[in-house]
């Protein structure tokens, strides 16, 4: 697969901004900067997180010490806690998609951390990378190196009872990214607790934040400029404290990839995709068997936001319209299936609403057919060039945070009723 831009056909269909496939193309490798030690003065809390574990949720801690010791040890359940879709194999537990992380709380003064990536298969444009996030603040974002490799994330002031999260910034068609084992030295480490809020999102090249810290001009996607940190998905979980997990991949649809107008381009469609841990990954590395994902009880709410790209293959067509509005329909199913319980938001817009008027009657439909009064759409407002464009015409961060104000206050008016 090679990573091609879809300009030609952003502009061709009124800025519908999506993206391509990335892939692998033949670049020499550059040297990346590695971050050896980041000193932050971290805010200390006053809560005691972990002896409250201890006391009020009857969950041990995964290591204590009475003075800091250097304890090396492996992201599992019992370790960390996980946000959205990850895999283990061999032994390195991989982030699967954009804003995917490992979560856990420390009392210590360093961190360090052994990745993994397949860096070399991809470009050089195609690199992951991983922000280290400490109580909020994002103290380090690295690029990772091919095959495995040792960084120091922290290295400083001691901090008390922090927050550590260690999360994907790039997405799921980039390189691929591993932990393989973090070490710290500490007095005391717990996984992070779960959220009372879990929301799902499901999208393409704008939930992954594709492009977001590039510009119109610059003409050339790069994970670097890619920050799922800054996407509407993340800001608005953030808002609504909630765990997210994010299932996208620039250029995907429901019925057509990113293409040009009739030209059916199916390679790998969401209803696939949504069912596997990682399914680029493993379809990367000629997997037979690929791994189901483990939806649990399901998310407590899901956004949809697709039909971006599938517009560059309906065009303005009604019976390729009406196969979009079936598709989305069997999607709704697909979602509520593993999803019981969950408030489903279809979503359309920031880049274009034309097949809004299919998501809505899709569900409205199923809505009726089903008895499930649980199914809402909103439409985004359309971005604007007062805000800026990001790579290849998508959104920028200031049209991310827009949309995610906007977003988290619908959410919070269906909670609240």
């Amino acid at each position: 697969m090679k990573l091609k831009s879809c300009l030609a056909v952003v502009l061709a269909v009124i800025m519908t901004g999506c993206n391509a496939e990335s892939g692998i193309e033949d670049e020499s490798e550059a040297s990346v900067p590695v971050t050896s030690a980041i000193t932050v003065d971290g805010p200390q809390r006053d809560l005691d997180y972990i002896g409250e574990q201890n006391s009020e949720e009857n969950i041990n801690t995964f290591f204590s010490a009475l003075t800091l010791t250097e304890k090396e040890f492996y992201p599992t359940e019992s370790s960390v806690h996980f946000s959205g879709r990850h895999l283990n194999v061999d032994g390195v537990e991989y982030l699967s998609n954009t804003c995917s992380s490992i979560d856990f709380v420390m009392t210590g003064d360093r961190i360090e951390a052994v990745l993994v990536s397949n860096a070399s298969d991809y470009s050089e444009k195609n690199r992951a990378y991983l922000a280290v996030v400490i109580d909020g603040e994002v103290t380090s974002r690295i690029a990772v190196e091919n095959g495995t490799n040792s960084y120091v994330l922290y290295e400083g002031d001691k901090l008390i009872n922090a927050e550590v999260s260690l999360v994907k910034l790039s997405e799921t068609t980039a390189a691929s990214l591993g932990v393989k084992s973090v070490t710290v030295n500490a007095t005391s480490i717990a996984p992070s607790r779960d959220k009372e809020l879990q929301i799902e999102f499901i999208g393409d090249s704008i939930t992954c934040g594709y492009g977001n810290e590039g510009s119109a001009e610059s003409g050339v996607f790069d994970t670097a400029e890619e920050n799922g940190l800054s996407t509407y998905a993340y800001l608005t979980a953030q808002a609504l404290n909630a765990d997210c997990s994010l299932v996208c991949a620039s250029g995907i649809g429901l019925i057509s990839d990113c293409t040009t107008q009739g030209v059916l381009k199916d390679y790998l469609l969401m209803p696939k995709m949504y069912e596997y841990s990682d399914i680029y990954f493993e379809l990367h590395r000629s997997v037979s068997e690929l791994t189901q994902w483990d939806f649990g009880g399901g998310s407590d709410i899901v956004v949809i936001n697709l039909g971006t790209n599938d517009y560059t293959y309906t065009g303005k067509n009604e019976e390729l319209q009406a196969q979009f509005g079936d598709a989305y329909y069997n999607f709704i199913g697909q979602i509520r299936e593993n999803n019981p319980d969950a408030i489903i938001i279809c979503t359309l817009g920031i880049l274009g609403s034309e097949l809004y008027g299919q998501i809505e009657y899709a569900a409205e439909q199923y809505s009726d057919d089903h008895a499930d009064k649980n199914i809402y759409t909103y439409r985004f407002d359309s971005q604007s060039a007062e805000d800026g464009y990001g790579t290849d015409y998508h959104p920028s961060t200031a049209t991310h945070e827009k949309a995610a104000a906007a977003l988290t206050e619908y959410i919070r008016a269906l909670i609240e009723n």
